[in-house]
């Protein structure tokens, strides 16, 4: 898999969870993959793009990059093995395969990563469970998948998970049509492409052969 430096904006949001938006980090995942988070500048770019992180959270993960480089480095690799594990799950469940044992015991590694940092909220008779002010910054983003990621597994939407249909894509959404037939991650980028090649195809002169 190669690293790339991209420079991240909005319409690379399309997955419609924060989940999805994680698995969405890797490029091509069925041909020549490329890697969207070479670095932790990279990761909390991405992160605050997609609702993760606050203005003021993403700078205090910022600073602690900077201080802690090595455990930046930490937090990167182990949401990467998130990713890729959320990715091995929900391509199971949306294929009916098998999951594999080594994706879930990443997935539950975090689960009770989650549970230790969490708290219980009473506010007016109503209890909920919150990230504790405790946590580093730098552990936020990999923390709240997690939070969105059980609850998409619970209740999982098989009718609605889609993978693009381009061939080089791989890139998963929730699709929120109402018929639900969305094929694509984007219609203004693999869609069209699609389209142009299904149109070239269609038009290729035969070759003329002149004995």
């Amino acid at each position: 898999m190669r690293v790339v430096h991209h420079l991240w904006i909005l319409r690379d949001i399309i997955g419609g969870s924060s989940v999805l938006n994680l698995v969405n980090t890797v490029s091509g995942w069925n041909n020549d993959p490329e890697d969207w988070l070479p670095d932790i500048s990279s990761f909390l770019v991405w992160a605050r793009m997609c609702g993760l992180l606050d203005e003021t959270e993403q700078n205090a993960a910022a600073r602690h990059a900077s201080t802690s480089p090595a455990a930046a480095e930490r937090v990167l690799a182990s949401v990467k093995e998130l990713r890729f594990a959320l990715r091995g799950l929900i391509d199971a469940v949306e294929h009916r395969r098998l999951a594999q044992p080594t994706d879930l015991s990443v997935i539950d590694e975090w689960r009770r990563r989650l549970a230790i940092s969490e708290r219980i909220l009473v506010d007016r008779n109503k209890i909920d469970f919150i990230i504790s002010r405790n946590v580093s910054a730098l552990e936020l983003p990999g923390l709240r998948v997690t939070v969105a990621a059980l609850s998409l597994l619970k209740d999982f939407p098989t009718a609605r998970i889609r993978t693009c249909a381009a061939r080089d894509c791989g890139w998963k959404f929730l699709d929120q049509s109402k018929n639900r037939s969305r094929r694509w991650c984007d219609m203004a980028v693999c869609g069209n492409l699609a389209k142009a090649k299904h149109y070239r195809a269609r038009n290729k002169q035969p070759d003329i052969r002149v004995n």
